[in-house]
């Protein structure tokens, strides 16, 4: 599955490059690996996770950290195997990276965190959400990848978390049509879909898959509202 855009991610680097941003860059110790993460921002954590393919980093959130960070504690992560992460002594699939995740809550000290996923992340952090719903709060998907099988889709219905799922309409890997047919699947979600007429000015003509880069001021706005949004408030746990 090819994903990208290298280009688009290099010029937004060089912010950082300069110091113009307040993140954090650190290692988490997990019992399968070391992984590199981005921090920044207080309260509820939120973790987002990258897509597939070696272009893949943090970086591919480098629209939506600096906003995000103005609402919760994010984390931008490098999956095992990608970046300046350990690399996994055997690959790992969807689920095996969404028990990495696990233990990084453990080791973090999160009891409870929100997810955004993007395209194969997208599969991942559905797989913890399914698998322990208990420590999710909130979702959200960005042209993300699904089981669409009969199985699959069922599988989907176990998710509990509030979910947002964000898709650019002109997506060139996953066709926007497949947005609504995840939102069927996830019973407390809600789709939005980015039109060509809210892509950033100047946002790379040829990036037509991810949509946090592309559309990142209403993407920023979009899930910075879901985040703060009372009525989706799941944090009042026992």
């Amino acid at each position: 599955m090819a994903e990208y855009d290298a280009g688009e991610i290099s010029l937004c680097a060089s912010c950082y490059a300069k110091g113009e941003s307040l993140l954090e860059f650190k290692f988490i110790q997990t019992p399968f690996g070391k992984i590199h993460a981005v921090v920044g921002g207080e309260g509820e954590p939120l973790i987002l996770v990258h897509g597939f393919g070696e272009v893949n980093t943090w970086q591919t959130w480098i629209k939506n950290v600096d906003a995000l960070s103005m609402t919760a504690r994010v984390y931008a992560l490098e999956l095992l195997g990608y970046g300046e992460s350990d690399k996994p002594v055997e690959t790992l699939d969807a689920e095996g990276h969404a028990n990495v995740l696990y233990s990084l809550m453990d080791m973090e000290g999160m009891q409870h965190a929100s997810f955004g996923g993007l395209s194969w992340g997208g599969e991942v952090v559905q797989r913890l959400a399914m698998n322990h719903p208990e420590r999710v709060n909130k979702l959200i998907l960005v042209d993300s990848l699904f089981d669409s099988s009969e199985e699959g889709l069922a599988r989907l219905g176990k998710i509990q978390a509030p979910t947002l799922i964000v898709w650019d309409e002109e997506d060139q890997i996953f066709p926007a049509p497949w947005a609504h047919i995840l939102g069927m699947a996830i019973r407390d979600s809600h789709v939005v879909i980015f039109s060509r007429e809210q892509r950033d000015p100047d946002a790379n003509p040829q990036n037509k898959h991810w949509s946090q880069m592309s559309h990142s001021l209403w993407f920023n706005k979009t899930v910075t509202e879901f985040l703060t949004d009372a009525n989706d408030n799941r944090l009042e746990r026992e």
